[in-house]
């Protein structure tokens, strides 16, 4: 089979297609003929060597795919060949075909395409997951930053569904306007003044009840400042390229709680692989999502596209900060 092949760390320039065995079937696994891959911002430190979750190359890069299943491993009875699916998987997603725990696969509604299914595991998982640690949303209003990526997107619509008044927070008017048309009821452009005193403005002076915050950087200091006494604040990751320093006296007298959030170590990619400990409840949350998607609850929008051979500008599109939404291969 054909696949993307980082054969030493270092630069995601330096990825080649190469023709490679197909992964061998395991007891619990499932093969999956792919159909798109997502690319995100954390393929590129995977392929530097600097991600938290370290491979050793040789190695195919990417982690979510939507596809159609063509085996089924001895272990595998709720699955069959021919049903459509999305995955999160270890690796591999850059590659015609995957095979991947059960654990981690989710069948996919008729009504949902494939080239939008993939794009809501690891973002709407991720979002969801994080905003349910926060407790009741409903009334309650959520600042998004980052509001015009795939996984600011997926927190505005979730949010939004869960009753929630979402303040969307991005770097440009083109990704405001994508938040705004997928739930969020005001939005606050990062370079364009105050943003204490913008989300101020927007919520009686209270400040927001939740902070959701996949950015990290200068501007974290100024999110615990618009956050309300009693509020939270979700912190998912550092898309500036900078960990922030928080002011703890802050935290402590506005009674504010910072929360992490790892989604990966619901998925098997922690320091110990739990995907099958919290298998139950990620598949539940991730039939809601699906069956949300397919009702017209939560609009997956279709990612912006590149053909396999276009996996480095794929990438570049994505660490250039230049993608609205999401960025996927096309495999096939």
């Amino acid at each position: 089979m054909r696949a993307v092949i980082c054969d030493r760390f270092g630069s995601y320039q330096d990825l080649v297609l190469s023709e490679v065995p197909s992964p061998s079937l395991t007891e619990n696994g499932v093969r999956i003929a792919v159909h798109f891959a997502s690319v995100s911002y954390a393929i590129s430190l995977m392929v530097a060597g600097t991600y938290q979750r370290k491979m050793t190359p040789p190695f195919v890069p990417g982690t979510e795919v939507s596809g159609v299943v063509t085996e089924c491993g001895p272990g595998v009875n709720d699955l069959k060949v021919g049903d459509r699916v999305a995955a999160i998987v270890d690796s591999g997603a850059f590659g015609e075909e995957v095979v991947i725990d059960r654990a981690t696969v989710y069948p996919v509604p008729e009504a949902v395409p494939l080239e939008q299914a993939v794009a809501l595991p690891l973002s709407f998982g991720t979002a969801t997951t994080a905003l349910k640690r926060a407790g009741e949303l409903a009334n309650k209003t959520v600042l998004v930053t980052g509001a015009g990526g795939a996984l600011g997107q997926a927190a505005v619509q979730v949010a939004a569904l869960l009753g929630a008044k979402v303040i969307a927070m991005a770097s440009s008017p083109a990704k405001l306007d994508a938040a705004l048309k997928v739930g969020a009821s005001e939005g606050i452009d990062y370079s364009t003044g105050d943003v204490v005193k913008k989300v101020k403005a927007l919520t009686e002076g209270r400040g927001a009840d939740v902070v959701f915050d996949p950015v990290g950087g200068e501007v974290f200091a100024s999110l615990i400042r618009a956050t309300a006494v009693e509020g939270t604040i979700l912190s998912l990751g550092f898309a500036s390229g900078e960990i922030p320093a928080a002011p703890v006296n802050l935290l402590l007298v506005k009674n504010i709680g910072l929360l992490g959030v790892n989604f990966s170590e619901y998925v098997g990619w922690g320091k110990e692989d739990r995907r099958h400990q919290f298998s139950d409840e990620i598949q539940s949350m991730m039939r809601w999502l699906f069956r949300s998607a397919a009702e017209g609850k939560i609009r997956l929008a279709t990612p912006e596209l590149f053909r396999f051979e276009q996996v480095t500008e794929a990438i570049d599109q994505v660490v250039q900060r230049r993608a609205v939404g999401k960025v996927a291969l096309r495999i096939r």
